[in-house]
């Protein structure tokens, strides 16, 4: 039998999406919170997450405190991750919906290779601030990944004005009910 690995690369992440219970909107039905992230002192509702730098496409970094004072979403993506990409269109409606009135994404990405997350985030035109995380030698997880216990991707984390952490990994009606909670009063 001839094994067509092409076909096999461009096959196995549709049956792996579809096998763990992904949808297009980009939640994973069959996945708890606890198969997505251990537990970590960094990462705890209603505390900051400790400082961090993030390096943008360009050579300049975003640093934690320049996204105080308003509600942020914190992205974790990859450009190979199609649930990742897949659920950009919401988060564009929820930019333009939301920004003018204090919201911000901040999208974080685990790419290792530097000229694939710029392709991505040229050909997906995401109109908020992008990031790359580093990797440390030897470590097979982003340096923000590992501090916060996050296994997988993709991950999201809300922040209030204050820079507390507000949702972790919420699907994305809990990020809709809260933004609406937040805006809409």
């Amino acid at each position: 039998m001839k094994i067509n690995f092409k076909r096999l690369l461009l096959v196995t992440p549709v049956a792996l999406a579809l096998s763990t219970g992904w949808k297009a909107d980009g939640n994973a039905s069959s996945l708890k919170k606890q198969d997505t992230v251990t537990a970590s002192q960094n990462l705890i509702a209603g505390k900051p997450l400790p400082a961090f730098t993030l390096q943008t496409a360009d050579g300049n970094f975003i640093k934690s405190p320049l996204v105080k004072g308003k509600v942020v979403l914190l992205d974790f993506w990859a450009s190979w991750c199609m649930p990742c990409r897949a659920a950009i269109p919401h988060l564009k409606e929820l930019y333009k919906q939301y920004h003018a009135k204090g919201f911000e994404i901040v999208s974080i990405s685990i790419d290792q290779n530097n000229k694939a997350w710029k392709n991505a985030m040229l050909k997906e035109a995401m109109p908020w601030q992008q990031g790359i995380d580093k990797y440390e030698d030897g470590k097979d997880t982003s340096v923000m990944m590992n501090a916060l216990g996050i296994q997988s991707v993709p991950f999201a984390i809300v922040l209030d004005a204050e820079g507390n952490v507000i949702l972790i990994n919420p699907t994305s009606s809990d990020i809709d009910i809260q933004l609406k909670k937040i805006f809409n009063n």
